[in-house]
């Protein structure tokens, strides 16, 4: 029996009240009235709501429940006609807003580093492709537009930027911004479209350590914090980033030890670094204490130098190997010059070192045993910049590592 709005008004016992096409009127023990519509789709049978009593009406739920029942009967799912309404009522967000967005929200977890590498690759390579399209309506056409500029000439980037779109995107389904699968995701879809043109990973182009002593004096006579920051880097073993962004309230001048916080590093836990006399005398006189919170600053003393200070600077110098590379060059220079152990050379580049079970039970960073290890790094790394012959100019007294050699060759 189909029911009436009077009828309707007059329920008080809790039950289910079957109307037609499939509708029916459920009453809860508190006397709430909700709308259940049932039907059939590819054989499974589904129950969706249709909203509350009085708010909606009987008329609109039958209404409803008619254009859901047509629509089973042709094969379309009602749901996914909702979802597209829904998306079609909503504001137009493109790829470029919800990329944005996703960066934003995870700024401050990243190192300024990593955040550069986000925006300078999307802006590069994916932006002027994409980043105009309605989020919604990315398919898997436009990703491999994207890609294939890139594909085979910047195989790493590409690697990166297909894995940064299919984050982006993920995000944008978890924000209700589009619905179905990620046109971007590698394992069963892309990879059966993107040839197999993907080398492994090289290691980067890394200084030779027998080189080292040469390149610190020419980097000595560099008048710039950049080329500070770089003999720290050096000296230190740490990245780029940790170096650049190194702060005064880091350093424990008392005991000659670096503390660089968790949030900084690349594996998320607090690691100390031995300062050598050499690394120790670059901070000394780098001329920011005072004046910046960040021992590298820029030159208003505002912020930290940019991320790319480093690498622009190699390239004045004309060198081809890669800042991030001098960490190879100083693990290089631990095993073929030094006895010290494989754990305590690993520590030393804030590498993890065993399993979880040993890290459980290890918890000393070794630092003691560090300390004469970075100390024989750093009297490596300026041994060419000891007080030359009479015969030589003598260095400049203005350099950093031109006054610790002095005083390692006393």
């Amino acid at each position: 029996m189909a029911l009436t709005q009077k009828v309707i008004q007059n329920i008080t016992i809790p039950a289910k009240y079957p109307d037609k096409y499939g509708l029916s009127l459920r009453v809860s023990p508190g006397g709430a009235k909700a709308w259940i519509v049932r039907y059939t789709l590819n054989g499974k049978r589904r129950d969706d709501g249709l909203g509350k009593f009085p708010e909606v009406s009987l008329e609109d739920a039958r209404a409803r429940a008619m254009e859901i029942k047509l629509l089973s009967r042709k094969g379309i799912d009602p749901r996914d006609v909702k979802a597209q309404k829904a998306l079609a009522d909503q504001p137009v967000i493109t790829f470029l807003d919800d990329a944005n967005a996703y960066i934003e929200r995870h700024r401050k977890e990243w190192s300024q580093t990593h955040t550069h590498q986000w925006e300078a690759s999307l802006r590069d390579h994916v932006f002027d492709l994409i980043g105009s399209k309605p989020v919604a309506d990315i398919d898997t056409k436009q990703v491999t537009k994207v890609l294939d500029v890139i594909w085979r000439e910047l195989p790493e980037t590409a690697r990166r930027v297909r894995n940064r779109i299919e984050r982006v995107l993920e995000y944008s389904t978890a924000m209700g911004h589009r619905t179905g699968e990620n046109p971007a995701r590698w394992q069963g879809h892309l990879r059966n479209i993107m040839p197999n043109v993907l080398p492994a990973p090289v290691p980067l182009e890394a200084m030779d350590y027998v080189l080292l002593p040469d390149f610190m004096l020419k980097l000595d006579a560099e008048d710039s914090r950049a080329a500070r920051c770089l003999q720290f880097l050096i000296l230190t073993g740490c990245r780029t980033a940790e170096a650049i962004g190194a702060r005064w309230d880091e350093i424990d001048f008392e005991h000659a030890v670096w503390s660089i916080p968790a949030e900084r590093m690349k594996g998320k836990e607090l690691h100390q670094v031995p300062l050598s006399d050499a690394a120790l005398a670059v901070i000394k006189e780098v001329g920011t204490r005072g004046k910046s919170d960040f021992i590298f600053s820029n030159r208003d003393h505002s912020k930290s130098l940019a991320p790319n200070a480093l690498r622009r600077l190699m390239k004045t110098m004309n060198q081809d190997c890669t800042v991030h590379g001098f960490r190879s060059t100083f693990r290089t220079w631990l095993q073929e010059k030094t006895d010290f152990s494989h754990d305590l050379c690993e520590i030393c580049l804030a590498h993890v070192v065993g399993n979880a079970t040993s890290r459980t039970y290890t918890r000393s960073n070794q630092l003691e045993k560090r300390k004469p290890m970075m100390e024989k790094w750093g009297r490596f790394a300026i041994g060419k910049t000891v007080a030359p012959r009479p015969v030589q100019p003598k260095p400049s007294a203005r350099t950093p590592l031109a006054k610790a050699s002095l005083r390692v060759g006393a």
